[in-house]
């Protein structure tokens, strides 16, 4: 039974639903071939040059490459699945089958439905990757390069990462990714928000119990002005959540929607600002919806120019192209939604929402 319905008969409906599918799944998976070619290609070659250094070999290296290829093509989703899209419905048209379809009384929204229906299946495929796959398979090749490097410290930011807990302040210089944490800095706050102690800690380990912090300096301000007092290490009951490690050492691009969520309520929590991660959240949540606009826009293309359509080649250059103007769209409106104060989950959502309003307009009024 089809996701979208339209009018026709049963048999004819599920045969044309097979043939869209196959056509537009391969498109699709030539499409993220060329891609994953092509990024391979300039990634691999990237990284001979750390060939050699510590135990980073050739097959390390390999496994690093293809392990973030899943990352790279995620990011290009909506235009390696439009460049799919007007290669495969190009190719159609190129035989005079969409011609035939129309003959045959198939109206443009018919039309329309069965390849969304296909369309729907390979979006919800590319949200379950960007959810699962996609932050499992980056963070475990990071994991791999790092360790094989030799290079044992992760960098937020280069001032560091800025956390709160309540009336502290925890500035971490560097995290590794055995969890360790060094140049961790800690600001402690009155009720009046006057700073009384500032803490600096050379290491920082989890432990049972607790936080083992090593050489510790902390400088105690009050009444009777500044002291300091050094230990060469103590245990305390906490210093930030375990489970911000994951968000500590990875960039918002690929963290899973549910820990954007989990870090953005965290940040929240801590009256800190939450409005970028919540952006890339609904980003996130919202690229199946862009995926599927994609498709959308390569329908027009093909119905209304199907008689001058060229060859694969001049498909994948409008594709390049149409897909590069949305992302800049996408992400200029997102961004300056968020400038001007706009919720987030609308700043995401404006852009793929508008043109899916708009071309379906079209394609309603095509009959």
């Amino acid at each position: 039974v089809p996701v979208l319905p339209y009018a026709g008969s049963t048999f004819m409906i599920r045969v044309l639903d097979l043939h869209f599918a196959r056509a537009i799944s391969l498109g699709v998976l030539a499409s993220a071939m060329l891609f994953a070619g092509l990024f391979f290609f300039i990634f691999f070659i990237k990284e001979l040059r750390y060939v050699g250094t510590a135990e980073y070999d050739i097959v390390i290296a390999l496994m690093y490459v293809l392990l973030s290829l899943p990352q790279q093509l995620y990011e290009l989703a909506p235009s390696i699945i439009l460049i799919g899209s007007l290669m495969a419905l190009g190719n159609l048209a190129d035989h005079s089958e969409i011609i035939v379809i129309r003959a045959s009384g198939m109206s443009t929204m018919s039309i329309t439905a069965m390849v969304m229906n296909t369309g729907l299946v390979i979006a919800l495929l590319v949200g379950l990757a960007g959810e699962y796959l996609i932050p499992s398979a980056t963070s475990l090749g990071e994991s791999m390069r790092v360790q094989a490097l030799n290079e044992r410290v992760i960098k937020g930011s280069e001032g560091g990462i800025w956390s709160r807990d309540e009336n502290r302040y925890i500035n971490i210089g560097l995290v590794r990714p055995d969890r360790q944490l060094n140049q961790v800095g800690i600001y402690t706050t009155d009720g009046d928000g006057s700073l009384v102690s500032v803490t600096e800690v050379a290491r920082a380990e989890q432990v049972e119990g607790g936080w083992a912090l090593y050489e510790v300096a902390e400088t105690r301000i009050d009444e009777d002005g500044v002291s300091t007092v050094y230990e060469e290490s103590i245990i305390v009951d906490s210093l930030i959540d375990p489970g911000l490690f994951d968000v500590l050492k990875t960039e918002p691009e690929n963290m899973s929607a549910m820990a954007l969520y989990r870090y953005g309520n965290y940040l929240e929590a801590n009256e800190l600002d939450a409005e970028s991660f919540r952006l890339q959240f609904w980003i996130k949540l919202f690229t199946p919806l862009t995926c599927l606009v994609m498709i959308l826009i390569a329908l027009p293309m093909v119905l209304y120019s199907s008689a001058r359509t060229g060859g694969a080649g001049q498909r994948i250059v409008i594709g390049l192209g149409i897909g590069v103007l949305f992302f800049v769209f996408n992400r200029m409106v997102s961004y300056m939604g968020l400038s001007i104060g706009l919720a987030p989950v609308l700043s995401a959502a404006l852009p793929p929402l508008v043109v899916a309003v708009s071309l379906v307009y079209l394609l309603k009024r095509s009959g």
